[in-house]
């Protein structure tokens, strides 16, 4: 019995594991697709995400710095979190932290 415990609860372990990245570059499940602009020429904005979870057009209000090239236009996967307390003259929309970004 009690090695049945412990198959059961490695299977449940592997599951998880297998299952909570997608398989395609371990891109975590809760990454929303999502669309790069180049708003630069508008007054007061530099780069906006078109994000496609109901949250719509977002300022880019913090970026990790790994070495992603930026593109407009480009189609990418994102997570990210609101920005809090900060105010900003773009006025696109609300402004975001991107925690993470892989291309599509």
């Amino acid at each position: 019995m009690k090695i049945h415990r412990f198959a059961l609860f490695y299977i449940l372990i592997a599951t998880s594991v297998l299952f909570s990245c997608n398989k395609e570059n371990n891109i975590p499940e809760k990454a929303v697709a999502a669309k790069l602009y180049d708003y630069t020429g508008l007054d007061g904005c530099t780069w906006i995400v078109d994000l496609e979870d109901n949250n719509g057009i977002c300022e880019i209000a913090g970026f990790p710095n790994n070495g992603f090239n930026m593109e407009d236009g480009k189609k990418v996967w994102v997570t990210y979190d609101f920005a809090e307390n900060q105010i900003s003259i773009c006025m696109v929309g609300p402004r975001v932290d991107i925690t993470g970004i892989w291309e599509k």
